[in-house]
């Protein structure tokens, strides 16, 4: 899902150079809830392993800075493999399908994570992460790695959308807190709006893309509802999707409380961070870039809550994680790598340097303390790390790609006008049934 990527990976307090000398640090300390993770480092020391990662992401910044103090621990040299965001599945998969092993240890998107797994393309780490260090991490986080049942990666990230507001906005407008539950979302966007000075209310998404997918999944578990049954069936066509649909096409169409348009993510955070629109649904690397003057003209003028809920104040979560690749001759050095990167000192690290949630209780309790965060910023992180805690994942399937596309071919219908609601989810779910059908 998305993340920040380039410039959106805007860093609150501390400087790289800092984060390096921090991890040197560390290495002499006992590991904490994951440290440095488990096992003998003396049977690897002088091995290299391969790590791929995205193209001029905050993760390939921010542990090739730190790696050094891995290496100093374990003897383990890393090497970083960039590899461009659009073609990381499809140059994962073709390593995995040769059984080359060029990649010791693959960046995995949860949302191709089931099909990596289904292949037996992933090592099985259910035995490299104990059950004594299963409990530090955040309610549902592991479950964003786990494929029937076993671990296939770790996460370092785990996030889910959350509701900005504009705090000037609500003062003047006599509302007092953030929306609760839809009804109170839609009366609060219908007093915000004020299309005379250009600002409106809230901004529905609308494009035919993933973005566009993931916001509809929240809203029907918002509703009260899943995108699979319990025997992980897929289930588009239901009153809980309906009334997603409803709620999207009423704030639209009838409250006029959204600005017209097919929008997307890029469209709905760059109309925020102007000033045009009171309430908007992102991700939470936006809190960054809406206190940097250069990229924002809503300075101070931002804070963040729960989505609301009809009645459930969820939003689906998404991670991003290491995992091993089944075909690494450097097996368990890539393992050491996988605990060590995740344990609570790097967490930690990575949260304050790149402004990003972190799935460990423990990185995230050290976070809070931070002393380099203002309270503006405490709250923030709290508020990222209770929605991840009270909200559910995807389902973990290998056909997910093909539900999502389901999903935004039916948002982008509706809002377009060009399908009703009804006829749009039936074509949804049988477009999802067909893609089950082949994933089994």
């Amino acid at each position: 899902m998305e993340r920040p990527k380039n410039a959106r990976a805007r860093r609150w307090v501390a400087p790289l150079a800092v984060i390096t000398a921090t991890a040197f640090a560390l290495v002499g300390c006992a590991p904490t809830a994951g440290g440095t993770g488990g096992g003998s480092s003396s049977n690897i020391s002088g091995q290299t392993i391969t790590v791929g990662v995205e193209t001029g992401s905050p993760w390939q910044t921010f542990y090739a800075k730190v790696a050094p103090a891995f290496t100093k621990a374990t003897g383990v040299k890393v090497k970083f493999l960039p590899v461009p965001h659009d073609g990381m599945q499809q140059q994962f998969l073709s390593d995995a399908v040769s059984g080359s092993g060029a990649y010791d240890v693959f960046t995995v998107d949860q949302t191709w994570m089931p099909q990596f797994a289904s292949k037996g393309y992933l090592a099985d780490l259910d035995s490299t992460l104990p059950a004594s260090q299963r409990s530090d991490f955040l309610g549902h986080t592991l479950d964003t790695a786990t494929y029937k049942g076993k671990l296939y990666s770790v996460p370092f990230m785990v996030h889910n959308l959350v509701l900005y507001y504009r705090t000037d906005l609500f003062k003047a407008a006599g509302i007092a807190e953030p929306p609760k539950t839809w009804d109170e979302y839609r009366a609060d966007a219908k007093k915000l709006t004020d299309p005379a000075n250009g600002v409106y209310g809230t901004i529905i998404p609308g494009a035919q893309d993933v973005e566009v997918s993931t916001r509809l999944e929240s809203y029907i578990q918002q509703a009260g509802g899943d995108i699979v049954d319990a025997k992980g069936k897929p289930t588009l066509d239901t009153p809980a999707a309906k009334k997603a649909l409803t709620m999207m096409t009423t704030v639209q169409n009838e409250d006029k409380s959204s600005p017209a348009g097919l929008h997307d993510l890029t469209d709905i955070q760059g109309q925020f961070l102007a000033g045009k629109v009171a309430m908007a649904f992102v991700w939470p690397y936006l809190y960054g870039m809406t206190q940097d003057p250069s990229q924002s003209k809503v300075v101070g003028k931002v804070d963040v809550a729960r989505n609301p809920g009809n009645p459930d104040q969820v939003a689906t979560a998404f991670s991003w994680a290491f995992g091993v690749n089944s075909a690494s001759k450097h097996s368990a050095a890539a393992k050491k790598w996988v605990t060590w990167s995740t344990g609570t000192d790097i967490l930690k690290q990575l949260s304050l340097s790149q402004s990003v949630p972190v799935p460990r209780t423990s990185a995230a309790d050290e976070v809070a303390k931070s002393g380099s965060l203002n309270d503006g910023q405490k709250h923030a992180f709290g508020v990222f790390n209770d929605s991840v805690a009270n909200s559910g994942t995807m389902p973990m399937t290998p056909a997910f790609p093909q539900y999502q596309t389901a999903m935004s071919v039916a948002v982008s219908s509706v809002m377009s006008g060009t399908q009703s609601i009804d006829a749009a989810l039936a074509q949804a779910q049988k477009a999802a049934e067909s893609a089950y059908s082949s994933a089994q």
